[in-house]
């Protein structure tokens, strides 16, 4: 994606998609990224614009789901708005995997010599 596809103004984050056969703009607000994430005060107030343009980058899959699901109910807006608790999805813990360690046991082997344990040559 383009640097200047994703952009802030003010609280706003913007980005232009192509949706349901038409260019649109979706907006992002500051309070929809927040929540999403269930970040506190505290946390919030760290974010910057370059924070948000980078969440609307790696999620840009939930933002067009949300868009989507959002331009059902009017298939002529041009511009749709994403506000606190439209985001469709779950927040992700940066974790893929949902188990424990992959690995059962150690998968080194022991030095055990030339296989069959008898010289392959004559």
């Amino acid at each position: 994606m383009e640097n200047d596809t994703v952009r802030t103004l003010g609280d706003d984050t913007l980005v232009d998609i192509w949706i349901e056969g038409k260019s649109r703009a979706i907006v992002i607000t500051r309070d929809a990224i927040e929540t999403y994430l269930g970040l506190g005060s505290r946390e919030a107030a760290d974010m910057n614009d370059a924070g948000r343009c980078e969440f609307v980058r790696t999620n840009l899959g939930l933002i067009v789901r949300s868009a989507t699901e959002r331009i059902h109910t009017d298939l002529q807006a041009g511009r749709v708005r994403i506000e606190a608790g439209q985001l469709l999805g779950k927040a992700s813990t940066g974790e893929r995997r949902t188990g424990g360690d992959r690995r059962k046991g150690d998968r080194r082997q022991r030095n055990v010599g030339p296989p069959g344990g008898v010289e392959r040559r004559r």
